[in-house]
């Protein structure tokens, strides 16, 4: 069965990109950080993204947090220097015990640890790392617990216990483990996972890195150049998962906290542009909107004179941490432009008419099109018993991916509306 595609898509273009940025990070944790060197890999990525990460590490295998609070090697990491961040996880099984077990045996060590973290420095911001279910669930203990039988039930109290370390001690969260579970649920499990279940594989120690240099960098790693021996493919399949992750809920993942995330939206009526701030932490608020005038508003609107392209910036700061998003409006402008950045999509008729983009596609029955921000978020995604559609979609530059035989094949495009 095959259906034809047309995609109306609203021609203005908003370009979010943010300032190179450089943060030191202290990793606390065991085995689930050392596999695979996974901070110099999450260095390297970094470095491909054009950021810097200045990093240290105290991971014995199999240490617990408690064992932490009176290691010396992690204490004299703690107080070593002025962090940006401290990134902690506990042992792999610990916070998947009932809830009465984690509150004695973990809780208390987290906030001692955060209590260390603080007096070193006041401002670093502690980091609980959610891990990841064991693959088969844990069958030591499951017959004591049986919640944790399960991958699923296992990752769910992961979950939960990480949520409220966070919420306990201010801190915030990096959900590797929900990164995980997506692979999981889409049955790649034997590409995470070790011949043990629990430790990674190279492209789960890919994907961990990718959910980290998203949670500290407030950046995604959509077509990053370091890809660490896999294929570009099986490299981007991570970098949209963990980009989808951080970014679809950085508003719960980093609820708490003192650590400040540079997002806007914004809409535009004839020459005026309304622009709401998305960062959840409480911070103060500076625009400059390319025109030479600036606001202080949390969400201010402002009348553009003259057509043409401005740049904005909007700064969320505390007496922390400074983090700027820079984004670029055009006002006035109908003009589209089209560019393939990596192979042609079959078939594809792409046209400007009207003021709009149409997108026409004939679907197979089992091809799927979706269409990606530049945060890696699938924004839309249609099969031909969803076509046709017409959709008006947000302003900003969108990469679509054709997946052709059960996702066999992929044609990759980038469409830029301005």
């Amino acid at each position: 069965m095959r259906k034809n595609l047309l995609l109306i898509v609203v021609a203005v273009l908003l370009a979010a990109t943010a300032t190179a940025t450089k943060k030191k990070v202290l990793f606390i944790g065991n085995s689930y950080t050392y596999t695979n060197n996974m901070p110099l890999m999450l260095q390297s990525l970094t470095t491909s993204l054009g950021d810097t990460l200045v990093y240290d590490e105290s991971d014995p295998g199999g240490y617990t947090l408690q064992q932490h609070t009176v290691y010396a090697n992690t204490i004299t990491k703690i107080f070593s220097q002025q962090w940006d961040l401290v990134v902690i996880h506990e042992q792999s099984q610990m916070p998947a015990f009932p809830p009465s077990q984690v509150a004695t045996d973990t809780y208390p060590y987290a906030a001692r640890l955060d209590s260390m973290v603080h007096a070193n420095d006041s401002c670093t911001q502690t980091m609980f790392m959610m891990t990841w279910g064991h693959a088969n669930g844990d069958p030591m203990n499951c017959g004591s617990y049986p919640a944790i039988c399960t991958y699923d039930g296992m990752q769910q109290r992961l979950r939960e216990s990480y949520m409220e370390m966070a919420l306990n001690n201010n801190a915030i969260v990096a959900p590797v483990g929900m990164a995980f579970k997506i692979m999981v649920d889409s049955a790649y499990t034997p590409w995470l996972f070790i011949s043990d279940s629990s430790h990674p594989l190279v492209p789960g120690s890919y994907l961990e890195s990718c959910v980290l240099y998203g949670s500290i960098f407030h950046k995604p790693t959509l077509n990053a150049s370091y890809l660490s021996g896999l294929s570009t493919t099986d490299a981007h399949l991570l970098q949209r998962i963990a980009d989808k992750v951080v970014f679809d809920s950085m508003d719960l993942w980093q609820q708490h906290g003192h650590y400040p995330y540079a997002g806007f939206t914004h809409s535009t009526s004839g020459s005026t542009v309304s622009y709401t701030s998305t960062s959840s932490v409480p911070s103060a608020d500076s625009w400059s909107f390319g025109d030479m005038a600036t606001d202080t508003a949390g969400n201010p609107s402002h009348i553009y004179t003259n057509n043409g392209t401005y740049t904005v910036s909007h700064t969320v700061s505390n007496s922390c941490f400074s983090e700027t998003l820079t984004d670029t409006v055009h006002i006035g402008l109908t003009t589209i432009g089209v560019n393939n950045i990596s192979g042609t999509i079959p078939g594809a008729i792409i046209a400007q008419g009207g003021g709009a983009l149409r997108f026409a596609l004939t679907l197979n029955a089992n091809d799927k099109l979706e269409l990606i921000d530049m945060k890696g978020v699938v924004v839309k995604a249609y099969s031909s018993a969803t076509l046709p559609a017409t959709d008006n979609l947000a302003p900003g530059i969108y990469v679509f991916r054709l997946y052709c035989n059960n996702g066999a094949s992929i044609s990759v495009g980038k469409v830029s509306v301005y």
